[in-house]
């Protein structure tokens, strides 16, 4: 009896299992997924909040959006025309549309959570549509893991809108719906062109398929499929025009033609090697990207191993094994062979890029967008369809294999993904003197140092920033070389000249004095590196002119700094 009643008992849990066993799969992927990385996620949020701790860059494009909503913030300041003629205009359209009810700064901490939502739910579902919920689950597992994920969307800018846009766009095309694909190309268009000619590209291989694998669009004729291209594309350039036209103003691009005049565009100049030419073959360019969608950030899923500390490596064997997969899977599924067109739009925007450089961007952007996506839906889906159709295949076996692949990379993922900028504690009292002066005034200092902080956390004009100082475009490139070489005479001048050319020609207003500035010359890049090491020199030999004006108690000393007011001199 007490045997039959135990058999009666296994046979009812069973039942109840096989009956909800779907139920429990989801929330058995739901509940994993919540207790690995929703402790990382709330810690980077705390993070985020605090108004010292942000993205780099949001120095260079927040300002022009408060000063969109506030007209009488920096006035007459051509930095901050120049990069509000550069935004998108959905980018600015969607910072208007709520400027009523919260400012820029405070929305961009808010944004980047939005956007990750949008981009985990895309690649859940392509992920899914590819490869079951063992790929799901590898997917979004490696994504949040990572920090380049994250790091792309933090701070609310243009770029924060690329890998959602990217990932529904990959999602439409798996699912064969080329008028949403379309669409969205558009759309990414006019937030991040890089986004939408990637996707643009995709529509286009999608049409290009048999017809049998185009999805909604088996029955186009070719004419019909020229036209959505057509329309497409012109609503491409209707969104991305605008920008072009306002950037007309501030000159030709530089260009290779230009770099020898422009050594601020060469290879000692503000950019980084990745930013630069020569630009590297799409094999090496993509290795990086690859990396970092792989390979996880923070403290490890499973601290015995420490592949990490090979992720490169171990990425891109990774990365070739699932190609492998792809291969056998896109002949027996044909979302996966739309899958691959994707990977053939990367190539083709990557190499075009590189031809036709800088006209359509840098050729880094392309893999750093167009790579971790094809990593992160690729490698899950090949590992779960190569377990699922192994000759010794189990019903765990996609399961076990992308575990195996987030025990050898994954991690618990990073608090400080994208929050590239930390202002010192005894840094920030200068923030609140600086946000105390008038409207109107201008503050010059240093770049690198405390002055590119100031339009962003003080509301208040900076003369030069580093972070402004990027040499796109010759007319404004011109302004910032003038500008920075009128710092460096006023900065060590032997005597009050420089200064008094500096406010009353500038209109600079105030000065931001780093006494370990004149023990010896603080960095920056070609040509003005140069210049201010000989500049220097001459200004230790005759007595620094701002040395002995912060020695007489001239100005406010705060956070180590000395915030001099120049009418004072």
């Amino acid at each position: 009896m007490a045997n039959a009643a135990l058999e009666r008992g296994i046979a009812a849990l069973r039942a109840f299992v096989e009956k909800r066993k779907n139920r429990l799969e989801w929330a058995l992927v739901g509940t994993g997924l919540v207790a690995l990385f929703g402790p990382t996620l709330f810690l980077h949020a705390r993070t985020a909040s605090d108004p010292f701790r942000f993205a780099d860059d949001v120095r260079i494009l927040i300002p022009p959006l408060e000063r969109a909503r506030d007209p009488g913030l920096f006035p007459g300041d051509p930095v901050l025309d120049y990069y509000l003629a550069s935004l998108p205009d959905a980018h600015r359209l969607f910072y208007s549309l709520f400027a009523p009810i919260i400012d820029p700064a405070a929305l961009s901490k808010l944004v980047p959570y939005l956007l990750l939502l949008v981009a985990l739910g895309c690649l859940a579902v392509t992920a899914h549509r590819l490869g079951g919920k063992p790929a799901l689950f590898g997917a979004l597992a490696l994504a949040l893991g990572s920090a380049h994920v994250l790091s792309r969307m933090v701070g609310g800018l243009p770029r924060a809108f690329a890998l959602p846009l990217v990932l529904a766009g990959v999602l439409s095309l798996v699912l064969g719906r080329p008028v949403a694909l379309a669409a969205l190309a558009v759309i990414a268009a006019a937030f991040y062109p890089v986004a939408g000619v990637l996707l643009g590209l995709s529509l286009f291989g999608l049409f290009l398929l048999p017809a049998k694998d185009r999805g909604h669009a088996v029955g186009y004729s070719l004419r019909r499929r020229a036209a959505v291209l057509a329309l497409t594309a012109l609503g491409m350039a209707l969104v991305v025009l605008p920008a072009a036209l306002r950037l007309r103003a501030y000159g030709p691009v530089i260009d290779a033609t230009l770099v020898q005049s422009f050594p601020e565009a060469g290879e000692l100049g503000r950019f980084d090697p990745a930013d630069r030419p020569p630009f590297p073959a799409l094999p090496m360019a993509a290795a990086a990207p690859l990396a970092a969608a792989l390979v996880g950030d923070g403290s490890p899923l499973v601290s015995l191993t420490n592949l990490r500390a090979h992720g490169t490596f171990v990425a891109v064997v990774l990365f070739v094994l699932a190609a492998g997969g792809w291969v056998t899977l896109a002949r027996r599924r044909v979302e996966a062979r739309r899958f691959l067109v994707f990977a053939a739009a990367v190539v083709c925007a990557h190499t075009v890029s590189l031809v036709a450089t800088p006209h359509l961007f840098l050729p880094e952007r392309y893999v750093a967008y167009g790579v971790p996506v094809l990593a992160l839906v690729g490698v899950p889906a090949a590992f779960s369809f190569l377990a699922l159709h192994a000759k010794t295949s189990v019903r765990l076996a996609p399961v076990a294999w992308n575990l195996a692949v987030l025990a050898l990379l994954g991690a618990h993922g990073a608090s400080w993904a994208g929050l590239t900028v930390l202002v010192p504690p005894a840094e920030r009292p200068l923030y609140g003197a600086i946000a105390s002066l008038p409207k109107t005034a201008v503050v010059a200092g240093w770049p690198g140092f405390a002055i590119d902080n100031v339009p962003y956390l003080a509301g208040r004009s900076a003369f030069v920033t580093r972070e402004t100082h990027m040499p796109f475009h010759r007319l404004y490139t011109e302004l910032m070389r003038e500008r920075m070489r009128a710092l460096v005479a006023a900065y060590f001048a032997s005597d009050p000249g420089p200064l008094r050319t500096l406010r009353e020609r500038y209109g600079v207003t105030h000065l931001i004095v780093d006494r370990r500035h004149f023990e010896s010359p603080p960095p920056y890049f070609a040509p003005f590196d140069a210049e201010a090491r000989m500049a220097f020199a001459v200004g230790r030999a005759r007595g620094f002119e701002l040395s002995r004006v912060t020695a007489r108690g001239v100005g406010i000393e705060t956070g180590g700094v000395v915030l001099v007011e120049l009418s004072r001199l």
